[in-house]
């Protein structure tokens, strides 16, 4: 059970020791507490230390989205933060209302000193191919037919991918599955990759550090931290036969083009067919008890007003303001 710090004050207890008095705190827990989504552990950061406070203290565990659904409906936290949308069914099993909270996308991140800076174009079947081990160096003929003009080194490729249970997981196989027939086959859209070749990390940054760590590693995470990381960020060929670079204005398009559903509060992204939609685009979804337990407290207030004020962290944090129908169907919940 969380306990509350009224007025922020911290309980104290005097002792005399002959002539010493020492004075001890005890120390207070939030009164919000959080966990779930490595992708949005920037963003998380600056929503808690900006909104959290006018609802008591907002604390945020990146575990990842499948550990944070998990907690949510056990309601071991106050709300989980998950990558993958849920299904309304699903929903109305675990007890759990879902609230979009922003626009972000999954980057992919190479290690290539050789490339100076230049940006690489991949798509889904290159990318499937490396991580069943079928493509094994940067010069390989399918990444040159890619990359016209672009000297790329006969460098030995390690792929780099999530160990544990992760949304970005699931967005990044879910675009390996929708260029590669045999990956859509073998592994499908799934959030636990587990596989034959390179090697896994737990955790966004884990895997950021392998890549960094890894002259010819390849891998993938959140935008704003691949951004920081200094790795190179590549281009990807969307459904509309276009490479796009992940930024805000391709999120945003990908967002804008994606159909809403009003009783799971989902996005269906898959697929965006703009020109300049990014293909890997994403939005993560906070989970909240639709009936909560005695003891636990309300993520709402928080969730709410981070959504409909926080643009700015939002934007700094390398993610994309929810468009109006999605900003609508967070601020009507209560």
């Amino acid at each position: 059970m969380i306990k509350k710090c009224p007025n922020g004050a911290h309980a104290s207890a005097l002792f005399s020791f002959g002539i010493s008095l020492v004075l001890l705190a005890s120390s207070c827990q939030a009164q919000v507490a959080g966990a779930g989504s490595t992708l949005v552990r920037e963003l998380m950061t600056s929503w808690t230390t900006q909104y959290g406070p006018a609802s008591g203290g907002v604390t945020y565990e990146a575990v990842g989205s499948s550990a944070g659904a998990a907690r949510a409906a056990e309601q071991s936290v106050d709300f989980g933060i998950t990558d993958v949308p849920m299904t309304a069914a699903a929903l109305r099993l675990a007890g759990l209302r879902q609230v979009p909270l922003a626009g972000a996308a999954v980057a992919v991140v190479v290690n290539l000193p050789e490339l100076g800076g230049k940006a690489i174009k991949l798509n889904g079947d290159i990318l499937a191919d490396i991580y069943q081990g079928n493509i094994t160096q940067w010069n390989h003929s399918q990444i040159a037919g890619a990359n016209p003009g672009l000297a790329l080194p006969a460098r030995v490729i390690v792929p780099i991918w999530r160990a544990d249970g992760s949304g970005q997981s699931y967005i990044f196989s879910s675009y390996l599955s929708r260029g590669n027939p045999k990956w859509r086959r073998v592994m499908g859209s799934t959030s636990n990759l587990s596989l034959t070749v390179g090697r896994g990390a737990k955790g966004g940054q884990a895997l950021l550090d392998a890549v960094k760590a890894t002259p010819g590693a390849v891998g993938y995470d959140a935008l704003g931290a691949a951004q920081k990381s200094g790795l190179s960020v590549a281009e990807l060929l969307n459904s509309s036969g276009k490479s796009v670079a992940p930024n805000a204005a391709s999120i945003s398009e990908a967002l804008e083009r994606a159909q809403w559903s009003k009783d799971g509060n989902a996005a269906d992204l898959d697929g965006s067919a703009g020109p300049g939609a990014y293909p890997m685009a994403a939005v993560p979804y906070a989970l909240v008890p639709a009936v909560m337990k005695k003891g636990r407290n309300s993520a709402l207030p928080f969730i709410q007003m981070a959504v409909s004020q926080g643009d700015a962290p939002v934007r700094q944090a390398g993610f994309s303001p929810l468009p109006a129908v999605a900003k609508g169907l967070t601020g009507a919940l209560r």
